[in-house]
């Protein structure tokens, strides 16, 4: 019974993490199209308020599958190791990759939002910044990884072939 709910705890931090990614990636998403600087403060601002939810998933998720291992016994078998590198290999992806785009995004948003529109034309100098890493790829990119690592570890964990 005790690995029951282990196992339920560790779906919970799954689905928790996954939804928070889902609006992350729906931001992502979005910023793609948007151009307004209000409207992507708004955005990343969306965004990073799911990093507390994600956070706390992951320390559940991870909890409730170290548990479930720990009384399963499944911490002699290869695929359990396989998925936590992969989750790992997951994690330096979105660190490695995401993070300094969203880092750079935002610095570039508070260049953008501080400077006053050339008088008559609307435009803003230096907004061509902006726009390139509003267009950039590298968000979905990650996710689009993101998603093929998850898939990776989803099959480990329900077929255990190893």
């Amino acid at each position: 019974m005790l690995y029951s709910w282990l196992v339920y705890l560790h779906l919970v931090g799954v689905f928790g993490f996954l939804l928070a990614h889902g609006i992350s990636i729906s931001v992502a998403a979005g910023l793609r199209r948007e151009r307004d600087p209000r409207a992507v403060a708004l955005l990343l601002r969306l965004s990073s308020g799911m990093r507390r939810m994600m956070y706390g998933s992951l320390a559940v998720l991870l909890a409730g599958g170290i548990g479930a291992g720990v009384v399963g016994s499944w911490w002699g078998r290869g695929w359990i190791w396989t998925a936590l590198v992969l989750l790992v290999v997951l994690l330096a992806v979105v660190v490695g990759g995401a993070v300094p785009h969203f880092r750079r995004l935002r610095l570039a948003l508070n260049r953008a939002l501080a400077r006053k529109p050339d008088a008559g034309t609307g435009d803003e100098p230096g907004d061509a910044e902006l726009g390139a890493l509003l267009a950039s790829p590298v968000p979905l990119i990650v996710a689009v990884a993101g998603g093929v690592v998850l898939l990776a570890i989803l099959y480990l964990m329900v077929f255990k072939p190893f």
